[in-house]
């Protein structure tokens, strides 16, 4: 209804509704998951199991869903340039942004902060198995200010994403580049909002003592492996989405293919 310009004027009231309807649903879960682990000891060695085994599989459907737009963008694009030789990735009258400015300190944020979140789960490790208090007082104020950086690290991508977005010259109307492009980045960036979220809930658990190295970890650990994957994305989109138009990742023989 937004992009299509019908009802505007219900769209932001249903857009509010459901998003505090999803954003219920989600605290409520959480908090559950949170009470159940912590509070209640309810998490045993096969409810964690379980747990990992439902998380993967859940990265897994996130990998296939990129997967198809990744597969869009390559069907477009070498189906452009492949017709007679006489097409052209981007399409003429699109340029392409620059690969080694904002899209290249995005990679250095973002991978930055996945080696920081993983130092975070380390001393996490640590402070539980450390017996001595003050030990295990280190290793917390360690992992709390490990995981805090890399926080603030994605949220500084998210700024420099949009700024990238607000100087960019093509929209997301102009044809069907500008619609993949802005499809998979801004998936991308809905992704690190959640990690990032999912990171925050990790941070106040850390500060109040609820992770141990045996039971309730396993959250800690879901949310540093879902950033990885975030990372991950990153990393292909910068090499497929951002490189590719500039052919530095290939040279010219794939082109002509």
């Amino acid at each position: 209804m937004f992009f299509h310009s019908e009802m505007s004027d219900m769209v932001p009231l249903l857009m509010g509704l459901s998003f505090l309807t999803l954003l219920h649903g989600v605290v409520r879960w959480w908090m559950d998951m949170v009470f159940e682990s912590t509070f209640k000891g309810q998490y045993t060695s096969f409810v964690i199991l379980n747990i990992r085994w439902g998380f993967k599989l859940f990265v897994l459907s996130e990998v296939f869903f990129f997967f198809s737009f990744f597969w869009a963008w390559f069907y477009a694009g070498i189906g452009e340039i492949s017709v007679k030789l006489m097409g052209k990735w981007p399409p003429v009258g699109v340029k392409a942004i620059y690969p080694w400015r904002i899209p290249f300190l995005n990679l250095l944020l973002l991978v930055t902060s996945g080696a920081f979140s993983q130092s975070s789960k380390w001393a996490v490790k640590c402070h539980s198995k450390e017996l001595d208090v003050k030990m295990g007082r280190y290793y917390q104020l360690a992992a709390l200010g490990l995981l805090l950086v890399s926080i603030i690290l994605g949220t500084l991508f998210l700024y420099v994403q949009s700024q990238e977005y607000y100087w960019c010259s093509y929209s997301i109307s102009d044809g069907v580049f500008g619609c993949s492009f802005y499809m998979l980045t801004g998936f991308h960036g809905m992704h690190v909002m959640a990690g990032l979220i999912f990171l925050v809930v990790c941070w106040f658990r850390i500060l109040l003592f609820h992770f141990s190295y045996r039971h309730t970890c396993v959250g800690l650990l879901n949310a540093v492996y879902y950033w990885h994957f975030v990372d991950i994305i990153w990393i292909f989109l910068y090499f497929l989405v951002y490189l590719w138009p500039h052919k530095l990742l290939t040279g010219t023989w794939l082109w002509t293919f």
